[in-house]
């Protein structure tokens, strides 16, 4: 029977899971505390699906009864289910379950079950705004450090901020049409929570998130929120390999959402997408039109500056996948002299010019292979300190020149960097 009121499926699961492993090693609770150390209590009541066991206790489990991982995964399943229902959410126990190190300080899985149910919840009357300014200076101060606090440390902050902006639209009844800027606070947090998601390696939670904000950018017109979702939604089809998916995204919110702060961001994301399909004319005219809409606006919420210095970065990398390479080499070189000296910032940008120079250097007739995996060394060293599944799917692009090369000293060096890395999950394929 599991300790206090609340309903824990997966400690269920996990008690099963146990009292069957125990039976397997023809072992009993007194011989389990004598071999892990614990005391017998302590294995009865994980036993019996009365308390989740500790990590410590979880780990001596799996050793002591063979779990394979199964108790481990239970554990953490258990933990996530005990948060969710804390918090007043019945979680399905179909929700996918993500990696435990994807989150490093923060359990970003149950932050994206809160915003389903909110979206499914949402009503139409307005709430009283006491903290708006408040809130509205938060996410501010969250858009002014994106690009450069880490990503797993950033998250908790814009946790809290969304958090309270939901709390001040339920406590009306939910939508609250006439609370413009509330509705703003909470569309910009959620669109937040969801790059950080994405960026840990985490899309599932992350289209949860971009749900919701579009249904916020949809409730107040919002022009820079709508086309920062249509953003995600290109970057979301775009690394799940879905390129055609992800230039409709890009086009679409060029003709839904056209303001001057995102409109040469949404082209990039829109020639990416069409080289990656073989487009060479498409790609082109898209740079084109990114090149002529570059602009010196200050950061604000939504999506991140696109700077001269982030177009250079952007057309070298499509440049490079459309096979020119020599003529994406100056433009990677002025992009990378410009991160490099602390001109233009953003460490996802930097490790974007690392890698584009990479590419344009062994995407070419005549590659230059030690200097091309000098500079993916370089990005897997900025990615070891700011950890981002989109860097790191990159990396993983570039390295396939690399092949047949093993022989050149900076591939070797390159590829032990890569191989002793903690690795985020990268989405591929059908994973988002």
């Amino acid at each position: 029977m599991q300790a206090g009121s609340r309903r824990n499926d997966a400690l269920a699961e996990l008690s099963t899971l146990l009292t069957a492993l125990r039976a397997d090693a023809r072992t009993d609770n007194s011989k389990l505390a004598a071999r892990t150390g614990f005391r017998r209590q302590q294995i009865s009541r994980a036993m019996l699906g009365q308390e989740i066991p500790s990590p410590d206790l979880t780990e001596a489990f799996e050793a002591a009864l063979q779990g394979g991982g199964n108790i481990r995964r239970l554990r953490a399943e258990a933990v996530r289910e005990k948060k969710a229902r804390a918090i007043g959410l019945d979680p399905r126990r179909e929700e996918e379950t993500v990696d435990a190190n994807r989150r490093q300080a923060f359990e970003l899985v149950a932050a994206g079950l809160v915003a389903a149910q909110t979206y499914r919840e949402w009503t139409t009357s307005g709430p009283d705004v006491l903290t708006l300014e408040e809130l509205e200076d938060a996410v501010n101060a969250h858009a002014a450090v994106f690009t450069s606090v880490p990503h797993h440390q950033l998250v908790p902050a814009v946790w809290a901020t969304w958090q309270s902006a939901h709390d001040l639209l339920r406590s009306g009844g939910g939508r609250a049409r006439s609370q413009a800027k509330l509705t703003a606070v909470a569309g910009y947090s959620s669109y937040m929570l969801g790059r950080l998601a994405f960026n840990l390696g985490d899309p599932v939670t992350s289209r949860r998130f971009i749900r919701l904000a579009g249904d916020h950018a949809e409730q107040i017109n919002d022009a820079v929120l709508t086309a920062s979702v249509g953003e995600m939604i290109s970057t979301l089809a775009f690394y799940g390999l879905r390129y055609q998916e992800a230039a409709t995204a890009a086009q679409q919110t060029a003709e839904l959402a056209d303001n001057e702060y995102t409109r040469a961001r949404i082209a990039g994301y829109e020639a990416r997408a069409l080289g990656a399909l073989g487009d060479t004319d498409g790609a082109r005219a898209a740079l084109e039109r990114m090149h002529s809409s570059v602009s010196d606006l200050p950061v604000q919420p939504g999506c991140s500056p696109f700077s001269a210095a982030t177009a250079d970065m952007f057309a070298a990398g499509v440049l490079a996948r459309i096979g020119a390479g020599t003529e994406a080499e100056p433009l990677a070189r002025r992009a990378v002299a410009e991160y490099d000296s602390g001109r233009a910032v953003g460490f996802e940008d930097h490790g974007g010019a690392l890698l584009a120079l990479a590419w344009s250097l062994t995407n070419r007739p005549r590659p230059v292979i030690d200097e091309g995996a000098a500079l993916a060394s370089r990005a897997v060293e900025l990615l070891d300190a700011r950890p981002t599944a989109a860097t790191a799917a990159r990396i993983v692009e570039v390295s396939a020149g690399f092949a047949g090369h093993a022989e050149v000293e900076p591939v070797r060096d390159f590829w032990d960097r890569w191989e002793a890395r903690p690795r985020l999950a990268i989405a591929t394929g059908d994973q988002v």
